[in-house]
């Protein structure tokens, strides 16, 4: 079983299953609906064919499941279904087939809702899909739900049952979509949330996200969104704290209000210091503040070759947290562990652990790496396949000449889609037909050619994929002299994403 999950015009979100209809298919698309938590929701569903049943009892026991969700509308597709439109609860409208509702223009009057398409193959409800999605490109980013729980599962594995969990959905979930990911988290019990920013969690509380948000480089100005909508700033320095408590004095709050201290411990970016301990615990017990957390940051847990290193921050960390909890009189929570820290050294994984790439199924250790799932496939198609004379040249610049009849084609994806121009001409390779074939001549805004003539059976239409299993996440990082965090939120938001759920 496939869902997808794509973003729509007016604020919807479409879960399109128009791929087979039963009893099960049913309930795991309408689980699958609880994971998004906007208010409102409709639903589209067909006669559910090739069943020897009695119509009566199977339509009582869909319309039993359809009721149990509360949906604003339900627009029912089929002769045999409509007869039992006074089963469902809520507001229903019968159609005898997608063309009529497609006429009726009712789906153009939906607005900020969750739209579920639930068919069986013969109605073609896909036509309603193409209808509402916001994004009609052949380039797409499909991002796998079920591989992320894998991931995030393999990681929980290696840990104490009672050690918590923060997943960093900064910097839009890495590229793949900070509610979307955010909510399949929430839904999946996550401990907490992590952004950079304060926008990145106004945005998520404004969509229904209420799992606690933390946010780890609060700006001066944003410390009064940060208390309306109910975030926890990280503390790094004195100045953040003085001025975060004046914030929090204006603006009323009269509770301790939960905040989250970073301590350094050898990467010298932010946090206290060790000197520093003292003052901070005699500040802190004068100030109105709850320490939810103390925790530093590991700049090398992915280079065996710095372990020692790793293990000194640990040495100050346990140190510097143990005395500031004494001095505290109570014990907020401690973590230090990022995905490669979790996997390589879980000995050290105090109360809580931050998980980022892991659960995009990225490891810098090949034995990890198998266990883990690919999450991402980034996808476009062949635009047109050309024949290159020999002397002939491809691209801007002339940067790549054929020296031979040379089949090259050309496919709808650029820089401006989040391909560097660092690759190309002859470096770096996307996979057509279980085949890599090299990129050629310069990456253009829109556009980029590669070299097929080794691949079997081509023809215009054909998927390209710039990465997923071949080449890899990883790979394509490669070709690009970067690391998979930098390709993954560089790719621009007019690619589309789709959540699929198998």
């Amino acid at each position: 079983m496939r869902l997808e999950a794509i973003e729509g015009i007016k604020g919807n979100i479409v879960i399109n299953d128009s791929f087979n209809l039963d009893l099960d298919s049913l309930k795991t698309a309408l689980q699958f609906l609880k994971e998004y938590n906007k208010p409102k929701k409709s639903l589209v569903l067909t006669d559910i064919v090739g069943v020897n049943t009695n119509s009566q009892e199977l339509y009582e026991e869909v319309s039993e499941l359809v009721n149990e969700q509360h949906f604003d509308s339900v627009f029912l597709i089929g002769d045999e279904i409509s007869k039992f439109s006074d089963l469902f609860k809520s507001k229903t409208f019968t159609f005898i087939d997608t063309k009529e509702l497609i006429e009726s223009k009712h789906l153009s009057e939906i607005e900020n809702q969750i739209i579920l398409l639930k068919g069986a193959r013969k109605f073609e409800i896909e036509k309603l899909k193409d209808i509402l999605e916001l994004r009609k490109h052949d380039t797409v980013l499909e991002i796998n739900l079920n591989a992320i729980l894998h991931n995030i599962n393999y990681h929980k594995s290696l840990l104490k049952p009672t050690t918590k969990m923060m997943a960093m959905v900064k910097a839009n979930a890495y590229g793949l979509g900070s509610y979307e990911i955010s909510e399949f988290l929430q839904h999946h019990h996550i401990d907490y949330l992590g952004v950079a920013f304060a926008d990145e969690g106004v945005e998520l509380r404004k969509k229904g996200i209420t799992t606690p948000i933390i946010v780890m480089n609060p700006e001066q100005h944003s410390y009064q969104t940060i208390i309306e909508y109910n975030l926890e700033p990280e503390i790094y320095s004195f100045r953040v704290l003085e001025l975060f408590y004046e914030a929090v004095q204006k603006s009323g709050y009269d509770k301790k209000y939960p905040i989250h201290i970073k301590l350094e411990t050898g990467m010298h970016r932010l946090g206290f210091k060790d000197f520093e301990l003292d003052q901070l615990s005699e500040t802190l017990s004068e100030k109105n503040f709850k320490v939810q957390s103390m925790f530093s940051h590991l700049s090398s847990s992915d280079m065996p070759e710095e372990r020692e290193f790793t293990m000194n921050q640990f040495k100050v960390f346990d140190k510097n947290s143990n005395y500031l909890t004494e001095k505290l009189g109570y014990a907020p929570l401690r973590h230090i562990l990022n995905s490669s820290g979790i996997t390589s050294y879980t000995d050290h994984q105090y109360d809580m652990v931050r998980i980022g790439i892991g659960m995009l199924g990225e490891s810098p250790d090949s034995e990890i790496q198998k266990q883990l799932q690919s999450v991402v496939s980034f996808k476009t198609v062949i635009s047109q396949i050309s024949m290159v004379e020999n002397g002939e040249s491809v691209g801007y610049s002339r940067r790549f000449k054929a020296d031979h009849l040379t089949k090259i084609a050309t496919i709808p994806v650029g820089y401006a889609d989040g391909i560097p121009r660092l690759i190309g001409n002859q470096v770096g390779s996307l996979g057509v037909n279980k085949t890599l074939a090299p990129i050629v001549g310069n990456i253009c805004m829109d556009m980029m050619m590669i070299n097929v003539e080794n691949v079997p059976n081509i023809k215009e239409g054909d998927m390209v994929t710039v990465f997923n299993a071949k080449p890899s996440l990883k790979e394509f990082a490669g070709y690009c002299k970067t690391i998979t965090y930098e390709v993954l939120t560089s790719i621009s938001p007019r690619v589309k994403r789709i959540y699929i759920k198998d």
